[in-house]
């Protein structure tokens, strides 16, 4: 997804260099590796902000049948199924809502923690790490967002293929992130349309690893 207020942010943002802090994601778009900075509680582009928050709620809705669509979509090209996007935003899609309201209620615990500055960092990370494993988790054992949460702290915890994959895909995004940001800052709106395209592929294969993974640990066997 472009997402137009970020695109906007790109558009108008001064700033020439940045890198984001991300564990896997169900559904990685430009924006999982490019930093957008320059939003406010005043709601993205000086969006008053009871313009914005019903903005956001279909954000959030519009994102979960993508992301149901996408990581269940997966899942059946690793069976050798044909991926039906439809039946799996229908199947996953209202339990991947629930997925995006934990993601914003830990945006919500990590707020106070902005008052510390870079510290902020610290928190985000630690909650991020502790939940990145929600969607795979849900689709890949088909359980609820409660169940979906306990397992995926649980595996957190338990570090293993878990720690693993999530660690070396923070790091290994880190160089990434940076270079991506200076070409969409650095470029405008063919940064930003050269950017997504430069993700697509390599998102696809973050996903498909991350089903293997939760797959992997799902099974008596244990982690790979």
């Amino acid at each position: 997804m472009l997402a137009p207020a970020k695109v906007a942010t790109v558009l108008s943002s001064t700033m020439d260099a940045g890198v984001t802090f991300s564990f896997p994601s169900g559904l990685p778009t430009l924006w999982s590796f490019v930093q957008a900075n320059g939003i406010t509680l005043s709601g993205p582009g000086g969006l008053a902000l009871a313009t914005w928050l019903p903005l956001a709620a279909v954000g959030l809705l519009v994102s979960a049948v993508l992301e149901a669509a996408f990581v269940g979509g997966i899942s059946n090209r690793v069976d050798g199924e044909d991926a039906s996007l439809a039946a799996n935003a229908r199947r996953y899609g209202p339990r991947m809502v629930g997925v995006n309201l934990v993601r914003f209620a830990v945006v919500l615990v990590a707020l106070p923690f902005a008052l510390l500055g870079p510290l902020v960092l610290l928190p985000v990370l630690v909650l991020g790490y502790l939940t990145y494993g929600l969607p795979f988790v849900l689709v890949v054992e088909d359980v609820g967002v409660g169940a979906a949460l306990s397992r995926s702290v649980s595996d957190a915890v338990a570090g293993g293929a878990y720690a693993r994959f999530g660690v070396a895909y923070l790091l290994a995004m880190l160089v990434p992130s940076f270079v991506l940001t200076v070409v969409v800052y650095g470029s405008g709106l063919l940064g930003v349309v050269l950017g997504a395209a430069l993700v697509a592929v390599p998102a696809v294969f973050v996903v498909a690893y991350g089903v293997l993974v939760f797959r992997a640990l799902a099974s008596p066997n244990g982690a790979p």
